[in-house]
């Protein structure tokens, strides 16, 4: 067994099939690649291991990409008296998605556009690869570098095209409120299912509410399959309501594909004005409120200190 690379330190969080750590690596050479300082270790028991085996496979065929979160390859490590199977991945220092939304309830149009074209990018690669996430929402977007480079993360619900095709009845794939009708009614998953989560994904960024908001559980899959989504809110322009309407088409058929997406007037702009509100920012010489920290927890791996920002707990 591979001697340790890395001292793992606090969890981060937990994925559809592993504990998610943050660790330091004293920027060990693993593979023939200088490890970053920091990396997050995604692990499960070795015995229970198939899906981050498939799991590091399906990354393996974006690391050429920007916009999904870089795996550096896998491994086994003795810890605790556990043998444990170890994915390592690309750190996201800005958290995810869904915690700036816990941070600020709801996200200004221009940082979304900004995410929502670099989702889709990700997405285009994916689906081009042949492959389904089959589990888009807030939660599995990444906040990566300096920038807040968004990147898709967490492939333990994908599928292949042809295993979509040959989903089991009755086996359904993905987070409740994200799911797409055709999933909830006939458990058929296509490309499409990842753009209908992305417009559930958009809307909640910028409304600060679910699509379906006022259900829970069963309830909210009976509306995904009996009931029209509603794009009538004051925070959501005209541009994005019509971004919406392309993305939530009840017919998957008639919903639009990533590619086509990327070229919406809504995304058109989206670089432009999220440099002209960064330059704004800079002249203003202060801190936005939307990036100032609610609660931080300092800790120390090794001989390194660090601080993460932690929302608080809040109920939207």
């Amino acid at each position: 067994m591979a001697e340790l690379l890395w001292k793992r330190g606090t969890t981060l969080g937990q994925g559809s099939f592993g504990v998610v750590s943050l660790a330091s690596t004293s920027n060990a050479l693993f593979r023939g690649v200088t490890l970053p300082s920091l990396i997050a270790l995604k692990s499960c028991n070795f015995n229970a291991s198939q899906s981050l085996k498939e799991e590091v496979e399906i990354l393996r065929m974006f690391k050429h990409s920007p916009y999904i979160i870089h795996c550096f390859g896998a491994n086994v490590s003795f810890e605790n008296n556990v043998n444990l199977y170890n994915l390592l991945l690309e750190y996201a220092s800005g958290g995810s998605l869904a915690d700036r939304l816990q941070n600020c309830n709801s996200l200004p149009e221009v940082e979304v556009k900004k995410h929502t074209k670099n989702v889709l990018l990700g997405l285009s690669c994916i689906h081009n690869n042949g492959i389904i996430h089959c589990d888009i929402k807030p939660g599995n977007i990444l906040l990566v570098g300096r920038e807040k480079t968004a990147k898709i993360a967490d492939f333990g619900l994908s599928v292949t095209l042809k295993q979509g095709m040959n989903q089991k009845q009755g086996v359904i794939r993905g987070t409740e409120r994200y799911m797409a009708p055709e999933s909830v009614i006939n458990t058929e998953y296509t490309p499409q299912v990842d753009i209908w989560a992305l417009g559930c994904t958009v809307s909640e960024l910028i409304t600060g509410t679910w699509l379906w908001e006022d259900a829970n559980g069963d309830d909210v899959l009976d509306k995904i399959k009996f009931e029209e989504p509603k794009f009538q809110n004051s925070k959501l322009s005209n541009e994005a309501q019509e971004f919406l309407e392309k993305c939530l088409v009840k017919n998957p058929s008639s919903r639009w594909t990533a590619d086509l997406l990327l070229n919406h007037p809504f995304l058109l702009h989206s670089s432009k004005a999220a440099n002209t509100a960064k330059t704004r920012k800079k002249k203003s010489g202060s801190m936005s409120l939307l990036h100032k920290p609610i609660q931080k927890t300092t800790f120390k791996i090794g001989n390194h200190k660090f601080v993460r920002q932690f929302p608080n707990p809040t109920n939207r």
